[in-house]
């Protein structure tokens, strides 16, 4: 069952209900390098199902994401009202071979992106973070709004990499004990 504008708007909100919204995002490149630490680009690319994304395409995901949503509060700051297009995450992450990309590259860049966008946003006034621009799908969106919304998926998607990441190594099997020969003693 595909979800509302409505419900994703909620479901996503509610990851970020506790939370201070530029911490979560300050501190999200952070917490996958540690996930994915010491991890193979090879094993980052493996599904945990047939339609579920792989760490590699989540990540990859929150590079596009972030350039997306830099764009949008960019473009609203500077002509607020604005409309903002709404984008299918399916499609752009075909079109953009997200499967075959190296999470740990698509980490360097996520983490650049956003350092730019957190730099912006510390620059901006109060009034600023009233603007708004109209989404397409979900209505009025205010830079506030969308700010708490990135916090959300973030937790979103930190949740779903944790998730993978602990299971594949649970399902690991430990290497085979190497057989060595037992020297026969003389006597």
């Amino acid at each position: 069952m595909t979800e509302t504008p409505q419900q994703y708007i909620q479901r996503i909100l509610g990851h970020a209900a506790d939370h201070e919204p530029l911490k979560v995002q300050a501190s999200t490149a952070k917490k996958i390098k540690s996930l994915i630490h010491g991890l193979s680009a090879a094993s980052l690319r493996q599904r945990p199902a047939p339609d579920k994304w792989s760490v590699t395409e989540i990540v990859t995901h929150l590079v596009d994401t972030d350039i997306v949503g830099g764009f949008r509060m960019r473009f609203i700051l500077g002509t607020p009202g604005t409309p903002i297009q709404a984008f299918d995450q399916d499609v752009w992450a075909t079109a953009g071979h997200y499967a075959s990309r190296d999470a740990h590259e698509s980490l360097e860049h996520f983490a650049a992106l956003r350092t730019a966008n957190l730099a912006m946003l510390k620059t901006l006034s109060p009034e600023q973070w009233k603007h708004y621009g109209m989404h397409s799908e979900r209505g009025q969106e205010t830079i506030e709004h969308i700010v708490r919304m990135y916090a959300g998926h973030d937790l979103n998607h930190l949740q779903q990499i944790e998730a993978i990441v602990v299971a594949a190594q649970k399902n690991k099997k430990p290497a085979p004990k190497k057989k060595t020969k037992k020297k026969s003693k003389k006597r």
